[in-house]
């Protein structure tokens, strides 16, 4: 018996991950748009101006939060229909010595 998935069934699954990490983002990320691209990143298209500020703030915990669950590599944020922001959910370790 064959276990693959159709795309409808993953297109289900983008849905429930991206649903997930609305939950962990309920009053930022729950009032965006968000959509998965062919090109690993996470579009966040956001109505106001003032959550555009509110993730940028929160990066550092979105971005570990958005790698873990969508397994993309750069988020761009937007508003009225531009990019304003984009950065990559891995950032570079910084060597210490």
């Amino acid at each position: 018996m064959s276990h693959q998935l159709t795309r409808q069934d993953l297109r289900l699954l983008e849905k429930y991950r991206i649903q997930r990490l609305r939950q962990l983002f309920p009053k930022t990320l729950g009032l965006c748009l968000l959509k998965l691209d062919n090109n690993d990143t996470l579009r966040v298209h956001c109505p106001e101006p003032w959550l555009v500020d509110r993730i940028i703030d929160d990066a550092d915990h979105l971005l570990d939060s958005t790698r873990q669950t969508l397994g993309v590599r750069h988020i761009s944020l937007y508003y009225a229909g531009e990019e304003v922001y984009k950065t990559k959910t891995r950032r570079a370790k910084s060597i210490s010595a």
